[in-house]
């Protein structure tokens, strides 16, 4: 733009000396054209400025090896802004502690190639964005959204030598809350309270006093995953591969497990799948950092520990 206002300055001055040598009605028309240029060019572009802002869209997830694209325009009352101008988009890697800046012209929208080559969350925000009129003369700023993020997500591996997940199984049982149907029942005398249909009939004409199934849930023995990152990012995805596996391996089971940090100690507990999305999603966007393997392990009936 400085250059832009350089080039109009230069027209303007020979317009103004062309019109002080040169003494007719051409000269004068020709200086009052450029003179008011600048006006006609902003007031033209701005309904185009209008309500300016950014729009990001990038998705919100891809799997570790694919591939991605990211789009920014500038939108405006008027949308799309079809007034030059310039995006400045920095993307943050968040494992790494590492900035990219991509920059370029509009229009037309912006696209950004994301190649996912390595497990993290990337985010994506407007540094800087800004149109101008059509004579480049102007500036009008737009308005940034909040920044986006791209989740690379690991693909599911498992470990060259297989986890033991014969002992995962039920190793005791205890009564179940609130009674009601179960395959595994205990039997025990009846006390004040119980529900005659929980009395076994037979049994009980056998020994002469009433005697109730109770019914019984299984105990799972208690499953610990621990793991350590490093700060080399091939390790870190080869563990976060390894670890996605073990864990959806476990929850096909139907198995509750904690993942156990070495380093921070931090242990999260998995249920479901959404658990273990969190956990993923709060690694992925943790810097990487060697050392720091002294926190004591979770007492567990079972333990599987990750090397890489």
């Amino acid at each position: 733009m400085p250059l832009r206002r350089i080039v109009y300055f230069l027209f303007l001055l020979s317009a103004a000396a062309f019109a002080l040598f040169y003494d007719s009605w051409i000269s004068t028309v020709l200086l009052l054209v450029i003179a008011g240029l600048p006006l006609l060019s902003f007031l033209l572009s701005l309904p185009f400025a209008r309500r300016l802002s950014v729009r990001i869209d990038a998705p919100e997830t891809v799997a570790r090896g694919g591939n991605a694209m990211i789009r920014v325009s500038f939108l405006s009352k008027t949308s799309p802004c079809i007034l030059p101008g310039e995006i400045r988009i920095a993307l943050f890697d968040r494992m790494d502690d590492a900035r990219t800046v991509k920059r370029f012209r509009t229009p037309p929208s912006g696209e950004i190639p994301f190649s996912a080559s390595h497990c993290g969350v990337w985010q994506i925000e407007a540094s800087r964005a800004r149109v101008t009129d059509f004579l480049g003369l102007f500036n009008f700023s737009a308005d940034r959204p909040a920044p986006a993020r791209i989740s690379v997500m690991p693909v599911a591996s498992p470990p060259e030598i297989l986890p033991d997940f014969t002992v995962l199984r039920a190793v005791s049982t205890k009564p179940k809350p609130g009674g009601g149907f179960a395959e595994i029942h205990e039997l025990r005398e009846y006390r004040p309270g119980d529900p005659m249909r929980t009395v076994h009939w037979k049994v009980s004409a056998k020994t002469d006093d009433l005697i109730v199934r109770e019914p019984q849930e299984a105990l799972n023995c208690r499953a610990l995953v621990s793991y350590a990152m490093t700060a080399d990012r091939d390790d870190a995805d080869r563990t976060l591969d390894t670890l996605a596996w073990i864990s959806s391996e476990l929850l096909r089971m139907e198995i509750p497990h904690t993942v156990f940090s070495r380093q921070d100690g931090a242990a999260d507990r998995i249920e479901c799948a959404s658990d273990l999305d969190a956990l993923f999603l709060r690694l992925l966007a943790s810097p990487l950092a060697d050392g720091g393997e002294d926190h004591p392990l979770p007492a567990a009936d079972w333990h599987y520990r990750l090397e890489i």
